[in-house]
């Protein structure tokens, strides 16, 4: 047996065997290469800010599919462009590999107007834009005064529960009551613009310009910023019919802001 097995016949088999191994590992190898693509992968393209029609242009040049998976309304975002995409850009795929996209609704959806009549000014401000829509006041005479009294719609009246876009603008109406419409200018002073937007519209007064300093540089400067004069200022004389607007001035330097400061009017008793 072991002469046999270390006999020439014997060892010349085992060499055929272990090459004809090797040749078919070798092909299978191959094969599978060849099937899968092996060495062939694709950069996925950005298609951020693209629109359906160019992406299909975009992807069908590099052999590659695409689904839309979600379409959402994003108000600040152009119509019909994607905006997230997966595989993510510069993701290497096979060829004929599928990429699936969220794209902006081309129209808005719509919403129903939510009820805000008889509530004050600030709350109806507050609860109209919570429900996505852009807001402007607008001032009338009424029975009551700072309150709610209707809505608009480019020019026209609407009501409430009536189908509008989501992110429109409207118009809301407060009422001035029947008095002679007049009220007194509140103290600006070392508020932020949102603070003194918010006790403005709490006056029954609007914002008017803002003025920032050399000192208010970035977006952020400009958030931090505080009020450190106001057109009219604050005083027992300065008042304002219903509906008018004060101007403010605001810095980041503190040393500009004097509280105690108060205008030349709040001296005239």
């Amino acid at each position: 047996m072991i002469k046999f097995i270390f006999s020439k016949s014997f060892l010349i088999n085992i060499a055929i065997l272990i090459v004809l191994i090797v040749v078919v590992v070798f092909l299978i190898d191959k094969s599978l290469d060849s099937y899968t693509n092996h060495g062939e992968s694709i950069s996925v393209p950005s298609l951020e800010g693209l629109t359906e029609k160019e992406v299909e242009a975009i992807l069908s040049e590099k052999e590659l599919r695409y689904e839309i998976l979600d379409s959402i309304f994003v108000d600040k975002k152009p119509k019909g462009v994607v905006i997230d995409q997966n595989p993510l850009a510069e993701s290497l795929v096979k060829k004929d590999r599928k990429i699936y996209i969220t794209v902006t609704k081309i129209t808005a959806p719509k919403i129903l107007l939510p009820d805000v009549i008889d509530m004050s000014q600030r709350l109806a401000v507050a609860k109209l834009e919570s429900y996505g829509l852009k807001v402007k006041v607008e001032y009338k005479p009424s029975e009551h005064q700072g309150i709610a009294i209707g809505y608009e719609l480019k020019g026209k009246s609407i009501s409430t529960n009536e189908k509008i876009d989501l992110g429109a603008f409207i118009t809301l109406i407060i009422g001035t009551g029947k008095g002679d419409g007049k009220v007194m200018v509140p103290y600006l002073i070392n508020l932020n613009k949102e603070e003194a937007n918010q006790l403005l519209q709490t006056s029954l007064l609007s914002l008017g310009l803002e003025i920032y300093d050399e000192t208010c540089v970035t977006s952020t400067d400009s958030i931090e910023a505080k009020v450190y004069k106001q057109t009219p200022g604050y005083g027992v004389n300065s008042v304002l019919n219903i509906g008018s607007s004060v101007d403010i001035y605001l810095t980041k330097d503190s040393t500009k802001i004097n509280t105690q400061n108060l205008s030349l009017d709040s001296l005239v008793m």
